[in-house]
């Protein structure tokens, strides 16, 4: 700016000051005449009358000296004023502060579960150095498996990027010896699980080397079950605990925080992996290299990066299928990744899109709470201007106006962290297990900084667009005009806001839409078997006492349980269907040989008699196992029908002999087990879609595998069975405690959390955004049937149709309702592609989706701008321009 703009400019506000101290002084005169009239001394009614008024020179150097202040207490002045400004429009403030504090309630609750889950370090010494390993199978696309124990003992061996290399895999014990037998989750580790994780036991030692050797029998006890069982004895180091039959000693008890792996936080027992190398067992898994079974978690050396790692694991693995071709043909490539990422896998994209879903949310309530502040600006556009005329800079009024939002986005954000102390819980009780560590969420300090970052980002940017247009104004042109100022001609900013209104709604809307049709499908899908009155639970046949029994131990407990009243059928498999649990099988078909290690897969399953029956999976071709198959009888098998159509389409199915794993009589001769049957497809979880080939086993032919899960098809509700089933158990066994007792219903409403905990809030978040949305249509258009009242008049006095006024107010809402849809739609295509990964039979551009959304938004605009339109068309064209 040049000097002469700049001398002319203060010329400018020298005499609008000069005017309004005339002005001032004038009042101050009749003032002072008044109060002399009513009896009053000069000196008082002048002194009144100044108090009253002002004095125009002083108050003209308080304005250029707070323009200054710019220190804590010009900071406290403003604060100040702005609570003022709240007191005097308590509405306005109510408002404003409700808007934000959902938006701001909302975000800090997901952000506590992101916290929580994705941000907060792993409990274990420098966490940032450890990673998951997983074996890459190129026969499945190079789908992520788990690894064997041959393949591991290899990894660690031969490996130069990690200082320790950890493989652990989940089991559970029945803990006996104790007041009543325990039913204990568990962990299979290597012997090196504490110099990886860095955690000192608080009582004893972690596992020394030879501890993984054939035989040990050790274990280390977490902290609860040390205080739960064995009441905090501090002499539990060194005794014997009685685990599923068998003696193991106690070597140390783990610290109270201790968790290991930390999606299984119930876990109470670790020991070695000598619990794999049983000497009962002639094929144990330790020696199986296509037993793939094991999670591996290494610790990474000083300045070795994730991608070295990655490049030193895939060596190894193309040299070890080199060396094992029948095995590890298939098998040449690794993946190491961050600990973290591997916990959460697809879980991880899941909470960004619902924190992304949220912000959208914040930003639209910020739209309607500027929408809001540009309205009361224009009310204040004669207070904006005497401050301007007073000497106040644009700085200092934007500054002022920046302290009124940052006032009510702090009240905001206190709020929104109330609503978020009570929304939490009730997010986590959606959540229930299917996020690994979302459990410790909760409203923390980080949490708090979090909410009022934000809530001093949305006073900024709700605040930032109102107070600049307030130092658009021209003092001089706003005190003559008796206050209609340049506030009125940016009607375009609030078309802006409602159009990015509209379009994030539409983004959100069609996100909550796609994840409403995925769920809908996925809860509909046809599971293969019928789930209602069908009654689930678990309980172990230790080794220590029915390795050689287990076949008689299950036909008398079917025959038993059959025969409690109520009890329709009964039956047993390793894993049930939508249980969310299986396992994968290669086989040979002498028929169709494959080359060494690239055998065709199938699903795996163990089954009693009688669990097609009970689980009402319809039996296609042959007959269903009975207790005849047992080991004296010719090995049997039963396909599904998609095992079928993939492997024996169009060929002759029963008699059929495959060799499923590489299966193996007692002398170590290979079997090849008969196909007996063809059952209906079932689904094995809730994602899944396409049905996969089965194989089923009968479990009086596979008597080594541990252990069946109970499902009964009862007449009555099936939990009221509970009491009669442990009592059962407890007949038969007292030391093998029942476990997991759910209604099928459960079981797959259980299955059903995640997807569900992202339909139910990307939903909310959508419907809020839409509330959000029309309000803020609704207020705009009700602005401007204000600021458009004498021009309407005008119209209908000259004989406007009442028709054509409505029309025209409808016509304005659906042009910016269509140009935000229009918006919406071009980034909807372009971000929901980032959900294909979590959609159930679902397009990401599901086309009837997202009409509905844009019938919906359509219909709600409409809606929005119908009462406004009402109104215009009922205005009184006399009292419209008498009123101007």
């Amino acid at each position: 700016m040049s000097l002469w703009q700049r001398m002319r400019n203060l010329g400018r506000r020298d005499r609008v000051a000069a005017e309004i101290a005339d002005e001032l002084a004038a009042h101050i005169e009749l003032a002072v005449e008044e109060a002399v009239r009513n009896g009053a001394s000069e000196a008082e009614a002048r002194r009144a009358a100044r108090l009253r008024f002002g004095n125009p020179v002083a108050m003209r150097e308080r304005t250029a000296g707070a323009d200054a202040a710019l220190g804590l207490e010009g900071m406290w002045r403003d604060v100040k004023y702005a609570l003022r400004q709240m007191k005097k429009a308590p509405g306005f403030a109510a408002v404003v502060i409700v808007t934000l504090a959902l938006g701001i309630g909302a975000n800090t609750t997901v952000f506590s579960v992101v916290d929580a889950v994705l941000l907060h370090p792993l409990p274990y010494a420098e966490p940032q150095r450890l990673a998951e390993v997983l074996d890459e199978s190129s026969r499945k696309h190079f789908e992520r498996e788990d690894v064997s124990y041959p393949d591991y003992f290899d990894w660690r061996e031969q490996n130069h990027s990690f200082a320790q290399l950890v493989s652990y895999h989940d089991t559970s014990f029945a803990l006996t010896g104790v007041e009543r037998a325990v039913h204990v989750q568990a962990q299979v580790v290597s012997w090196n699980l504490v110099p990886l994780l860095g955690v000192e036991p608080e009582l004893g030692r972690g596992f020394l080397p030879q501890e993984e050797k054939r035989g040990s029998r050790v274990v280390l006890i977490s902290h609860a079950l040390w205080m739960s069982q064995f009441a905090g004895d501090r002499a539990i180091v060194g005794r014997t605990i009685q685990l599923s039959g068998n003696p193991y000693t106690v070597v140390g008890v783990m610290p109270a925080s201790f968790r290991f792996p930390v999606s299984s936080p119930q876990n109470g027992i670790w020991t070695t992996l000598a619990f794999d190398n049983d000497p009962s067992d002639h094929n144990p898994g330790v020696n199986n290299r296509g037993m793939h079974w094991l999670n591996v978690m290494g610790r990474l050396r000083p300045g070795v990066s994730l991608a070295q790692a990655n490049d030193d694991m895939n060596a190894i693995a193309a040299r070890l299928a080199k060396q094992y071709p029948n095995s590890n043909s298939t098998h040449t490539s690794v993946h190491v990744e961050n600990v973290i990422a591997a916990l959460l896998g697809d879980t991880a994209p899941l909470l960004r899109i619902v924190l992304v879903a949220v912000g959208l949310v914040l930003l639209i309530a910020c739209g309607n709470i500027a929408n809001l502040l540009l309205s009361r600006v224009r009310e204040r556009e004669r207070e904006m201007a005497m401050r301007a005329a007073l000497g106040a800079g644009r700085s200092r009024i934007v500054r002022q106006l920046l302290a009124e939002s940052a006032v009510m986005g702090v009240a905001g954000g206190a709020a929104g962290c109330a609503l978020a102390f009570l929304a939490v819980p009730a997010v986590l009780r959606l959540i229930g297990d299917s996020i690994p560590r979302a459990a410790d969420a909760g409203v923390n300090l980080p949490v708090l900084a979090f909410a009022l970052v934000i809530s001093l980002l949305a006073a900024l940017l709700f605040g930032l667009l109102p107070a600049w247009t307030a130092t658009r104004l021209d003092p001089i042109s706003t005190l003559k005009e008796g206050g209609r100022g340049q506030v009125s001609g940016h009607e375009w900013l609030r078309s802006v806001v409602i159009v990015g209104q509209v379009a994030l709604g539409i983004v959100l809307a069609s996100g909550a839409g796609l994840l409403l049709s995925s769920y809908a499908r996925m809860a509909h899908a046809d599971e293969g078997f019928n789930p209602d009155h069908l009654l689930t639970f678990n309980f172990e046949t230790p080794d220590a006492r029915y390795a050689k029994t287990r076949p008689q131990f299950y036909r008398e407990y079917f025959a038993r349980l059959r025969a409690l009243p109520g009890v329709q059928s009964a039956a047993g498999a390793i894993f049930l269907p939508m249980s969310g649990n299986d396992a994968n099988m290669s086989f040979e078909d002498p028929q169709h040989p494959r080359p060494p290690g690239r055998h065709d897969t199938a699903a795996i399953d163990i089954v009693s008699p009688q669990l097609f029956r009970t689980l009402q999976i319809p039996i296609l071709q042959g007959r269903d196992f009975t207790d005849a198959d047992d080991t004296q009888s010719p090995p049997v098998i039963i396909v599904n029908q998609a095992f079928v159509h993939r492997y024996l389409a169009g060929e002759t199915v029963l008699g059929r002999k495959i060799r499923p794993g590489g299966s193996s009589d007692a002398n170590g001769k290979p079997t090849w087990p008969q196909i007996v049957g063809v059952v209906g497809d079932t689904r094995r979880n809730s994602a899944q879609f396409a049905m996969q080939p089965a194989i089923y086993l009968p479990e009086g032919q596979a008597s080594t595998w541990c252990c069946l899960v109970s499902v009964v098809r009862t007449s009555v509700d099936p939990m009221s069975l509970e009491p009669a089933v442990r009592h059962l158990v407890a007949s038969m066994d007292p030391q093998i405690p029942v476990t997991d007792v759910h209604t099928m219903r459960d079981l797959i409403a259980l299955e059903m959390n995640l997807p569900r905990f992202a339909m139910v809030l990307l939903g909310a978040f959508a419907a809020l955004a839409l509330v959000l949305a029309i309000v803020g249509l609704y207020g705009v258009m009700t602005y401007s049937v204000t600021r458009r009242t004498r021009d309407i008049g005008v119209r209908l006095a000259l004989g406007a149709q009442r028709s054509a006024v409505l029309s025209m107010v409808l016509r304005d809402a659906a042009l910016l309702v269509g140009i935000g849809m229009a918006a919406g739609m071009m980034a909807t295509v372009a971000a929901t592609s980032v959900l294909r990964a979590i959609l159930f039979a679902t397009g990401p551009r599901d086309p009837l989706v997202l009409t509905a959304v844009c019938a919906v938004m359509v219909l709600a605009g409409l809606f929005a701008a119908l009462l406004p339109a009402m109104r215009a068309a009922s205005i009184d064209p006399m009292r419209a321009l008498r009123a101007e």
